[in-house]
């Protein structure tokens, strides 16, 4: 064995074994932007839900309600409801149907749609 020369791995094993600086970094870009876009989407439906609850997207959807009359006194007691808090607007989104979000306004404001009569 020749003297001065060490025993081990080539020259070219331990290149393999080494790590490019710029595939270091490339992989850190990667991972901050996947972290990134992450954020971004959960911004977004953040953003699609809070619209959904939105003053005045609920009270468009209420205007588009068959049989309100605007300023009647079931539209008038429905958007004092709405918009009094979060949880009124959320409960009122959260049915489906016409009929349902009517039903839910009639029974939480205590005003039929037909005739403004109270209920009991």
């Amino acid at each position: 064995m020749p003297q001065g020369r060490v025993v081990g791995c080539s020259r070219s094993k331990r290149k393999r074994k080494e790590v490019d600086p710029f595939v270091e970094v490339y992989v850190a870009r990667n991972e901050i932007l996947k972290e990134k876009n992450r954020l971004f989407e959960k911004m977004v439906q953040m953003m699609e839900r809070d619209h959904t609850h939105r003053v005045e997207h609920v009270v468009k959807v209420l205007n588009e309600l068959p049989g309100v009359v605007k300023w009647s006194p079931f539209h008038i007691a429905a958007l004092e409801h709405l918009i009094a808090d979060l949880a009124n607007r959320q409960g009122f989104m959260a049915f489906s149907s016409v009929d349902d979000k009517i039903s839910y306004l009639e029974h939480r404001i205590g005003i039929k749609l037909s005739g403004g009569l109270k209920c009991s």
